[in-house]
């Protein structure tokens, strides 16, 4: 009844957000933070950055005038700007530049000292820029890779590291034999949200639900956006029950934001618990999507949690077949069309399979092919 009180009168519109808000707030701040080193590990890259600034003063003064160390001087600001960050650049510019004007003092240089002065400056502005260059791009790499491998308006992870993170988790937990926990979470009225109030709401109902799970979660727990409104979860080394406690604190916490913001925005939940997973991930992903479409029909707003064996998911697992067709010229070839991925035995609709074109075959894959072929041929014969 909420519900759809809720529908009938849409709360306002809410406000625009800036672009920051698009990444979980500072996280732009935090990611670059986390490339530099900390405080104590940045105390020890100071000291032997002047450490290794003396040693390049006294050789260039041992060896004259007539040889140029600047390459020498750069060395030290450059590791310094790269691994501790633009203020750690500052400081061994700063040595570095005064070392050399020593150093030029000490060898009694006969230029004016206005004049060395301006050269003191001028090389200290290149030893600036160097670092300050060197360490924007340590921070522009970092945050491109993190961007890569996640979901830039909510910060989670994109599906190609979900899949990463399942097959490594999978191999791991094979030699431990631990259970693992994946999830499919779907939001429920999301269109309704996008077409009432606008995108910027259900971006920000997108990065509420993802901020809820992180904070259910364990660090070596993922959540990834798949796409849209559909994030998966991967819970390893989580039981039956415990994976079940997690999601059902995740959906009520989320349930009471959107309730406070007053908008019908529920999550639809299809869980499976695999005490043996198998190392076909596709195969594990399928049957949780599954759970989850299942829990979208049964009503929304709702978690349904099964426990899979090793040996009731052998038999879906994908079933490979190759199927050959008359060319459509007259070259007088067969052609390979489809291959079939998977397929699975269904009591309501008989066989469900999946398909691709193939492009590219894999030496088993032709040879399979070429033995129908040549059976076929030999029928033909007889």
């Amino acid at each position: 009844m909420a519900s759809q009180n809720l529908l009938q009168s849409p709360p306002p519109r809410p406000q625009p957000r800036s672009e920051s808000h698009l990444i979980l707030g500072d996280e732009r701040a935090e990611l670059a933070a986390r490339v530099f080193t900390d405080s104590w590990r940045g105390l020890l890259l100071s000291v032997g950055g002047f450490g290794v600034v003396g040693v390049i003063g006294v050789l260039d003064y041992l060896t004259g005038p007539e040889l140029s160390f600047v390459i020498f001087y750069l060395l030290p600001i450059a590791l310094g700007a790269w691994w501790g960050g633009f203020a750690q650049g500052i400081l061994l510019s700063m040595a570095c530049a005064l070392s050399w004007q020593i150093v030029e003092i000490a060898e009694g240089s006969a230029i004016a000292p206005i004049i060395q002065l301006w050269n003191g400056t001028d090389r200290f502005g290149i030893f600036v820029i160097t670092s300050s260059l060197l360490s924007r791009l340590r921070v522009s790499l970092f945050l491109e890779k993190k961007l890569a491998r996640s979901d830039p308006l909510t910060g989670a992870a994109n599906g190609r590291t979900f899949y990463e993170g399942v097959s490594q988790t999978v191999e791991c937990l094979l030699r431990t034999e631990q259970p693992l926990t994946l999830a499919y979470v779907d939001l429920d009225n999301f269109k309704w949200l996008n077409d009432k109030l606008g995108h910027s709401a259900g971006d920000e109902a997108l990065c509420d639900l993802v901020r809820t799970i992180h904070h259910n979660i364990r660090a070596t727990d993922l959540v990834a956006r798949l796409g849209g409104d559909e994030f998966a979860l991967l819970l390893p080394e989580r039981s039956e029950l415990d994976a079940r406690g997690i999601l059902e604190r995740i959906q009520e916490r989320f349930s009471q934001e959107m309730v406070r913001k007053k908008w019908p925005v529920t999550m639809s939940v299809g869980a499976m618990t695999f005490p043996d997973p198998v190392r076909d991930v596709d195969a594990m992903v399928r049957r949780v999507d599954e759970l989850m479409y299942q829990a979208k029909k049964a009503g929304k707003n709702r978690i349904l949690h099964h426990v899979l064996h090793d040996a009731d998911l052998e038999r879906q697992l994908p079933v490979h077949a190759l199927l050959a067709v008359e060319p459509l010229h007259d070259c007088g070839a067969k052609t390979l069309l489809i291959r079939v991925t998977w397929a699975a035995q269904d009591n309501q609709t008989g066989w469900l399979h999946g398909c691709v074109l193939s492009h590219r075959l894999s030496a088993e894959e032709l040879q399979l092919w070429l033995r129908e072929q040549t059976a076929e041929s030999c029928h033909d014969c007889y």
